[in-house]
Parts: structure tokens; sequence; C-alpha cells
């Protein structure tokens, strides 16, 4: 009965570790999400600018990504 009942507390906090870490994982891709969209919408607006003045903008040079 008493060994029962620790390997039901360990499983219990083994499930609630993973759970913990699914949590964790799932924050990480909604925010790495977040930042692909937020890039993403950066560089249209990049590319809106040079479309409506035929010119690169001076913050976007090579340096930015080339480093």
């Amino acid at each position: 009965v008493e060994v029962e009942r620790i390997r039901g507390r360990a499983h219990d906090k083994l499930m609630n570790k993973l759970a913990a870490a699914r949590h964790k994982a799932e924050e990480k891709r909604a925010e790495a999400e977040a930042k692909r969209n937020r890039q993403a919408a950066k560089t249209e607006q990049q590319a809106e600018f040079i479309r409506r003045t035929g010119r690169i903008p001076s913050s976007f040079s090579c340096w930015s990504w080339c480093s």
C-alpha cells in the first residue's frame, strides 16, 4: 500500500514536470512565431518603401545582416 502511494506521487510529480515542459515549449514556439511575424511585417514595410520611392533606405544596409 505504501509503495503504491509513493509510486502514485512520483507519477504525479513526473506528469506535472512534463506538463510544465510542454507549456514552456509552447510559449517559446509562440514567441518564435510572433518574432517571425514581426520580421515579416518589417520586411514588407521595407519592400513597400523601396517600391514606392525606388531607393533603398539608409537603415537597410548589408551590415545589419552580413555580420
